[in-house]
């Protein structure tokens, strides 16, 4: 089971470290009710990925049960898959950057201010569901999980901390929120800022890493 959760680690990192739910639980923290709405935003993450990954974890084992090998190399031509999506997202992020002088272009993170606490549990899902690098990342962990053949409380454990590690992008900043009070207002302020000004380049080099690490699983079908 820890082999298999393992390989999903670097999956789940990678969910983590995503800039626009960072940016979306600073946002929601610096405004009212802002660890209400940033925990509703985290259970709607947390939600949609636990179903993605358990929905291919499924899947997979179902398939693998069946026949093994063809799983084994479908797992792998997805994951070759996986890494030219994220390279090419990672050209197209870096192609519609803001030029110097160039205001950046408004998006839905500057509409958060006034969003609802039902709104944050919606933002939360659709974040999950609906942004393109999120959905293969939890498939390929689901897939991971699927092709380990682990006993199905061995899975749920497993699932269950992928999610929860997947979700520390989220956590993180709401702990430190709920930790430090009013004090902490004005680092999140510098920190939303700086997300502002620099999410174009963290979202290339997140979506570079990632699209390596997917080609390099995924070209063992070429052995």
């Amino acid at each position: 089971m820890w082999t298999a959760i393992g390989e999903t680690l670097p999956l789940a990192v990678g969910l983590a470290l995503s800039p626009a739910a960072i940016a979306t639980a600073v946002i929601l923290l610096l405004g009212p009710g802002g660890k209400l709405k940033t925990s509703l935003f985290g259970a709607g993450w947390f939600v949609a990925l636990l179903v993605l990954a358990t929905i291919a974890e499924l899947l997979v084992e179902a398939a693998d049960d069946a026949a093994p090998e063809a799983t084994e190399t479908g797992v792998d031509v997805l994951q070759l898959v996986f890494g030219a999506l994220f390279l090419g997202l990672a050209v197209l992020a870096w192609l519609k950057r803001p030029r110097e002088g160039q205001e950046p272009r408004k998006g839905i993170l500057d509409r958060l201010d006034g969003l609802s606490t039902r709104g944050a549990l919606v933002m939360g899902l659709a974040q999950g569901f609906l942004v393109i690098k999120n959905i293969p990342l939890a498939v390929g962990a689901g897939a991971r999980l699927g092709e380990a053949d682990l006993a199905r409380g061995e899975a749920a454990v497993a699932l269950l901390l992928f999610v929860v590690v997947s979700s520390l992008g989220v956590l993180v900043p709401l702990g430190v929120a709920a930790a430090g009070g009013e004090r902490l207002q004005p680092a999140l302020a510098r920190t939303r800022g700086w997300l502002g000004a620099n999410m174009t380049a963290v979202t290339v080099v997140v979506l570079v890493v990632l699209g390596a690490y997917f080609l390099g699983e995924g070209i063992g079908l070429l052995d």
